[in-house]
């Protein structure tokens, strides 16, 4: 009896064993394979047979919806397998938790809008949804209670339908801790992120829309490098508590509010180093923050050509605005049916603002303005009690009442806001979006539209869409002082106890090229960055007839600069690089073909700029420089890390505009660009200039008498040396060739006129016969 229960006990255990190893195999998962071939020919078939954990691949081919996949599987299209819904419900419906959806076209969805009809429909937790394609569908992928779920990589093209009638390209339902990452959406209604928390939305493009984003109840979400472009409105955001906006690109977004964003009843919300471009109103703030202990930070964005910059409503309070950039928008900051702004700070921790039309001055060099910046039009003021008023905007009854306003101090208007510490200069955030072309057809029916009745204002120009930057050229310049572009007088910077540069005093005429010559440390880039105003110095600085400390703005209106380390958004393209500087610079976007044609920048005008090589890199900072046609170039070592063949093409093009009347002053420790590009040379060391030189003396002076040694057949000896000396070289002969004295920039010269007479050289070898810095 005993025996037969260990057999019984042996066997029970062997058949536990048996069904545990398995069930843990099952665990493992199966691979099973969908194509013509089999041996599954239709996906339907591969999910009924499957199990959790299974992988289906797919092989192409068109497979009929609705398909739903109550399994925990891994679905993998290979050559982009077609699911149709044939225009009937949604066409995908994931209920088990953990799937993953890659690498199919989904297609074809129903049109009820009551019935959600849904391209993807997700109602599970942590299901991935990843390098698909969406197209013809009314709802793209909607998440109901599917937590920890990760939307990536997808395409989202909605059906063409009037905007009413489309549905949600994303939709998020109760769901939280969600990633929303690197998607495409176009031509749907609104990205809809509702009641769900901890959201992270990265680097998305959505545009074609009402809302960009429209955001609610989703507390401690992150929202970064999304280009929202193109919509209604970028963002409509609300409801939520700590928010964290940064990065972002929100342009072009006119429907009737036009709002790059809109804040509604958000707390402790911060918007940081996003761009706010061409929006009817760049930031739209309601009852923002809401509770009496939240603020709302703006830090380091910028608001550049929108109609307004920022509107708040009246009752607002604790906005905190600091380091941002206000640009040249028609109306900065207006107050939303009038009134008076109060409890908002527009100084934070002693830092403020950018102001494009701020008027005061920097006399002590510092970057920040001697006085306040004030926003107090009588129109603006008008306009923000009666927007209808905004159509008479630029009109020459607008410029004679703000006149009147600043005249008689009796209809002078109170000022909206104060800045205590204006900055003299703004500041582009890095790593943004890259921004698209912006489609001006729209403005331009709109200008047409406004054509009689700026006839029946008796204009003598037309309403402007933008305010125009005044930008000068070299005719501008006043004849006061001769005619020098650059007048420096006892110059001094010091950086603690350190003299950078050292009572330095030298001028420049129009149309001259001086180089600044000296080791590192010299004190070169320190007196061009005084130059641009970006330093604070003793001494005086004139640009122009303009005051580089008190009247920097418009110096600085005259210069285009290259520095030596270059700074771009490596992921625009290099025509969206020149379109945003352009924009910035508030210069015409015409030139922009002409520009890239000659600087060869044409055929690279679609790759991102981190793919271009260093010169043409060096090609783009000029062309950025050259936008606004300012008449002086100031370069900071122009060739210092280009190549051999980049270097040379570079300088043949500064040479080019040095020809057409630019003024140039850089920097360099090159002999061959000072022959190339100098009229003078101003020898810097220790922060002083030691000497001023002629090109020609300051290069035979620097390479210190080299010499290049030639070995030659013997039968060639003299006709080369009768072909060098017909070029004006010193030739004598060295044993069994010959020796020629030549200049640094001169070094392949000789061997390049006997290869063209074809007089062959063996070797080579070069020498200096005195002490010098020659670049061999």
């Amino acid at each position: 009896m005993g025996r037969i229960k260990i057999l019984i006990f042996v066997g029970v255990t062997l058949l536990c064993w048996t069904w545990w190893a398995g069930w843990g195999i099952a665990q493992e998962g199966r691979v099973l394979v969908v194509s013509q071939d089999g041996p599954y020919r239709t996906l339907a078939e591969a999910l009924a047979e499957a199990a959790d954990g299974d992988e289906i691949l797919v092989d192409g081919g068109i497979h009929t919806g609705p398909i739903v996949v109550d399994k925990r599987v891994t679905l993998i299209g290979r050559d982009w397998p077609v699911v149709d819904g044939r225009g009937q419900g949604t066409v995908v419906k994931i209920t088990a938790s953990g799937t993953v959806l890659r690498g199919f076209v989904i297609t074809n969805s129903g049109d009820s809008l009551d019935e959600e009809n849904s391209a993807i429909a997700v109602e599970a937790p942590n299901v991935v949804i990843e390098d698909n394609r969406l197209e013809e569908i009314l709802f793209g992928i909607y998440l109901r209670k599917a937590s920890g779920s990760i939307i990536r990589r997808n395409t989202i093209s909605g059906k063409d339908l009037p905007l009413p009638r489309r549905g949600d390209p994303i939709r998020v339902w109760y769901s939280n801790d969600v990633r929303i990452e690197e998607n495409v959406v176009d031509r749907g209604r609104d990205v809809i992120l509702w009641y769900s928390e901890r959201l992270t939305v990265r680097g998305n493009v959505v545009t074609g829309g009402r809302y960009g984003l429209h955001f609610m109840y989703c507390d401690d979400a992150l929202i970064e490098g999304n280009r929202l472009s193109d919509n209604s409105v970028g963002a409509f955001l609300m409801y939520s508590r700590r928010l964290h906006l940064r990065r972002n690109t929100f342009a072009y977004n006119r429907g009737p509010s036009g709002f790059g964003i809109g804040l509604k009843d958000m707390d402790d919300a911060v918007i940081e180093e996003n761009l706010f471009l061409d929006n009817r109103v760049g930031a739209f703030v309601d009852n923002s923050p809401r509770e009496i202990d939240s603020t709302t930070l703006f830090r380091g964005n910028v608001f550049a050509f929108n109609d307004i910059g920022v509107t708040l409503q009246p009752s607002v309070r604790r906005n905190r605005f600091m380091g941002n950039g206000f640009l040249e928008n028609r109306e900065q900051v207006s107050i939303a049916g009038g009134g008076r702004l109060r409890e908002n700070s527009w100084t934070v921790d002693d830092l403020g603002n950018y102001w494009s039309d701020y008027a005061g001055y920097d006399a002590n060099g510092d970057g920040v303005g001697d006085v306040p910046y004030r926003a107090a039009r009588l129109f603006e003021n008008l306009m923000d009690r009666y927007p209808a008023l905004r159509l008479l905007d630029g009109s020459p009854a607008v410029q004679a009442m703000d006149f009147a306003a600043r005249a008689f101090p009796l209809v002078k208007p109170q000022p909206k806001l104060i800045d205590t510490r204006p900055l003299m200069a703004p500041r582009i955030p890095e790593g943004l979006p890259a921004i698209p072309r912006a489609d001006t057809r729209g403005l331009a029916g709109a200008a047409a539209g406004l054509f009689v009745f700026a006839i029946a204002l008796m204009s003598a120009s037309r309403l402007p869409l933008r305010r125009r930057v005044s930008r000068r050229t070299l005719s501008d310049v006043s004849e006061d002082g001769g005619t020098h572009m650059i007048r420096v007088r006892d110059l001094t910077k010091r950086f603690g106890s350190l003299i950078a540069v050292d009572h330095v005093s030298f001028e420049v005429k129009a149309g001259e090229a001086i180089a600044l010559w000296g080791a590192n440390g010299a004190g070169k880039t320190t007196i061009l960055r005084c130059l641009l105003g970006l330093l604070p110095f003793e001494g005086t600085v004139h640009l122009g007839d303009y005051d580089v400390r008190t009247q920097g703005k418009a110096a600085r209106r005259l210069v285009g600069f290259v520095p030596q380390e270059l700074s771009f958004y490596d992921d625009m393209t290099v025509e969206e690089t020149l379109l945003l500087f352009a924009r910035l610079k508030g210069a015409s976007l015409e030139p922009i073909d002409g520009v890239l044609q000659r600087l060869g920048l044409s055929e690279h005008v679609r790759q991102p700029v981190r793919t271009l090589s260093g010169g043409m890199k060096q090609r783009l900072a000029l062309a950025i420089a050259l936008l606004a046609d300012p008449p002086l170039l100031v370069l900071d070592e122009p060739t210092a890390n280009l190549d051999a063949r980049a270097r040379e093409d570079l300088l043949r093009f500064l040479a080019e505009v040095k020809a057409a009347g630019k003024t140039l002053l850089f920097s360099s420790h090159r002999p061959d660009e000072v022959m190339t590009l100098a009229d003078r040379v101003l020898v810097m060391e220790k922060g002083r200039i030691v000497s001023e030189q002629t090109p020609e003396a300051f290069v035979s002076q620097a390479g210190g008498g080299l010499v290049l040694r030639l070995h030659l057949p013997g039968e060639w000896v003299e006709p080369a040396m009768t072909t060098l000396a017909d070029h004006g070289f010193a030739v004598g002969r060295n044993g069994a060739g010959i020796q020629v004295s030549v200049a640094p920039y001169e070094k392949a010269r000789p061997i390049s006129l006997l290869a063209q007479a074809g007089i062959p050289v063996n070797d080579f070898d070069m020498h200096h016969t005195s002490g010098g810095n020659g670049d061999d």
